[in-house]
């Protein structure tokens, strides 16, 4: 059985996701009892308000729970946590190295989600030790690749894709809402302009997924002397890349420094 430890909205896209894909083995624990109501009604999963319940009943618990719960939580339930059980934490900034001065067993794994796995188009990237059998990492895999698409890549490269993949759906939105904005000043009505931005956004996103490389679509779409490449112009003027890469320099900054 596999367990969530707090029953937001990662949780829940989580269990959306796995449920979806016909994993049903889920208990949640969760302090809230509308919450355990509606995850319990919605979703078929057993809840409990106890921790230590979760913990008890299953072999892989998620840590679903914010970074500052985190000590707290550890304390309560590393008692429970025995060598044949694998945890799995979500929260940002919280170490392996922390994880592991605080419980028994040694299958630890950290994993960065996005907001996208709300959609089902999440990026997960996975950090673990070496002692994880092919099969138990293969189910957290797969719970994970449930809500999108899933990388393991090494703990130190965890600040980067905080940056890039954590932060970035609100990097892109910020941007999409300046476009909005720029095209009511246009003359567009906002509905229109949201429409406008937001589809075509989807279709970008779509020509990429399917395999175009960025710097040839946005070369397929500037013709020379054309409106597009007067707009790239400005873009290269006011150092958009500069930008963007101070961003998430300052993003990643900031994920090492919560890590502490």
């Amino acid at each position: 059985m596999t367990g969530f430890i707090g029953g937001g909205n990662m949780a829940e896209a989580l269990i959306k996701g796995m449920v979806s894909h016909g994993m049903r083995d889920i208990m949640v624990s969760e302090p809230r009892e509308e919450r355990r109501d509606y995850l319990k009604k919605t979703y078929g999963v057993k809840t409990s308000a106890s921790n230590l319940d979760t913990v008890k009943s299953c072999r892989i618990i998620i840590l679903a729970v914010k970074p500052q719960q985190m000590a707290a939580v550890l304390d309560e339930i590393k008692d429970y946590v025995t060598e044949d059980k694998a945890v799995v934490s979500i929260a940002a900034g919280i170490t392996l190295s922390f994880l592991q001065s605080r419980l028994s067993t040694k299958k630890i794994v950290r994993v960065m989600p996005n907001v996208c796995a709300l959609a089902g188009e999440g990026m997960s990237v996975i950090s673990l030790c070496e002692c994880f059998s092919d099969k138990d990492i293969g189910i957290i895999r797969d719970i994970f690749m449930s809500v999108g698409k899933v990388l393991t890549l090494p703990e130190r490269q965890i600040d980067a894709v905080t940056a890039l993949s954590g932060s970035g759906p609100a990097f892109i939105a910020l941007f999409l809402e300046a476009m909005i904005e720029a095209g009511v000043r246009l003359g567009l009505r906002e509905d229109d302009a949201f429409s406008l931005a937001s589809q075509t956004l989807l279709g970008t996103a779509a020509l990429i997924d399917g395999g175009m490389p960025p710097r040839r679509l946005r070369e397929m779409v500037t013709s020379p002397g054309g409106t597009t490449a007067e707009g790239l112009k400005v873009f290269n003027e006011k150092g958009l890349g500069a930008i963007v890469a101070e961003a998430m320099e300052a993003a990643e900054k900031r994920a090492r420094e919560l890590a502490k």
